[in-house]
């Protein structure tokens, strides 16, 4: 099992082999113990799909077992529903089997088309954000990249390892930078007796070099930063940083005594509540906007222009579905009544991100206005 980014989202997005079959489920019960019920439930949602198979797809039933198989392995497997999180998705189709283990609550919802339906994972990707956290200190820096769940050490060949390195000084001349902390307003070093104005310069051009550093390394990202040093350090590198996301609380302490579970656990602290700053930064546009042609909330509308990569921020009910078309050659859309047609609520986020456009999938009460789907336009 792997966890949901990006490049995950955009090849399932690619899948050619139909049918695709989507199916999400509820896993909070497993807090409770139940994981009984979870078996009985995923099996309940399988046996919606083996209906949708045989009465849509002309499937036998030798068909069914044999697409089914590993669903129904994976429904049986007692340690697997002994180890889940809040939700799960599970993507099937004849050339693929994948399931997920989501940060956040889904709604039980099995979906059988020609591509897979995305509204929920997309949703579970938005609350699992990607950050930078710079372990930083007079004679250690560090930047890893992180998440709810995973951290890992990203090497930056041009970053100074320590003030000590950056000066090419020799150990005596380094124990003065070993810890910095303010007195009177101003900031001094604790090592080999007092702190010179040549010191705090030095400190100075050791962390300007760093945010050089940083901003040339992040320079195509929008993820926050987060520093882990000590509250003295930070101040005087928020002074000097130059990276617009970083946040304004630092993960304190000496990041040395820390091994990477507790930089990510104490780090993921900082950031969740940060989590729809994005979010709300988009709502108030859309509100800003709304009276203008740079927005819409009919669906034919903003599934057109979806398609057409109009769309540069798209807010849906992510419970909705309309079953439809688009065709392109009259920029319409129809209602076939088989199995040709497909969630165009699915349809307008998939293809609003295969453009390059911001989708937030969420509940009607979270929508920045009445509807069910809203837009802001690209021009």
């Amino acid at each position: 099992m792997t966890e949901v980014k990006m490049d995950i989202l955009k090849d399932l997005i690619q899948c050619q082999e139909s049918p695709c079959v989507s199916i999400y489920m509820s896993t909070k019960a497993v807090h409770k113990g139940e994981f009984k019920k979870l078996e009985i439930e995923f099996k309940n949602l399988l046996q919606e799909v083996e209906e949708k198979l045989e009465k849509n797809w002309d499937f036998k039933q030798r068909d069914v077992d044999k697409f089914l198989d590993e669903a129904y392995t994976l429904a049986a497997d007692s340690n697997f529903w002994q180890e889940q999180k809040e939700g799960l998705a599970v993507f099937i189709s004849p050339d693929r089997f994948e399931h997920f283990k989501l940060a956040v609550d889904t709604f039980d919802k099995s979906h059988v088309s020609y591509s897979f339906n995305l509204k929920q994972l997309i949703a579970d990707l938005k609350d699992n954000q990607q950050y930078y956290l710079l372990a930083l200190s007079p004679n250690h820096s560090q930047l890893y990249q992180a998440d709810r769940n995973n951290i890992k050490e990203i090497s930056v060949e041009e970053m100074p390892a320590s003030i000590k390195d950056y000066l090419n000084l020799d150990e005596a001349a380094a124990e003065k930078y070993q810890s910095v902390n303010t007195a009177g307003g101003s900031s001094v070093f604790h090592g080999q007796g007092a702190a010179s104005d040549d010191d705090n310069e030095d400190l100075i051009h050791y962390l300007k070099e760093i945010d050089r550093v940083i901003n040339q390394e992040l320079k195509e990202s929008d993820s926050y930063l987060v520093v882990a040093t000590d509250d003295s350090l930070f101040s005087f590198y928020k002074n000097i940083n130059n990276y617009d996301n970083l946040l304004a609380d630092n993960l304190s302490g000496n990041s040395r005594q820390m091994n990477k579970k507790e930089l990510r656990e104490k780090s993921w602290q900082i950031v969740e509540p940060h989590l729809h700053d994005y979010l709300n930064k988009d709502k108030e546009r859309y509100l800003e906007l709304q009276a203008t042609e740079k927005t819409a909330d009919n669906l034919e509308d903003i599934v057109e222009a979806s398609h057409y990569s109009k769309i540069d921020t798209l807010f849906l009910n992510k419970r909705a579905e309309k079953d439809g078309i688009f065709v392109e050659e009259e920029n319409e859309i129809k209602t076939m009544n088989n199995n040709k047609d497909y969630d165009l609520y699915n349809f307008a986020a998939v293809e609003t991100l295969i453009n390059g456009g911001e989708v937030y999938p969420l509940e009607s009460d979270e929508m920045p206005a009445d509807g069910d789907v809203l837009a802001i336009f690209r021009y």
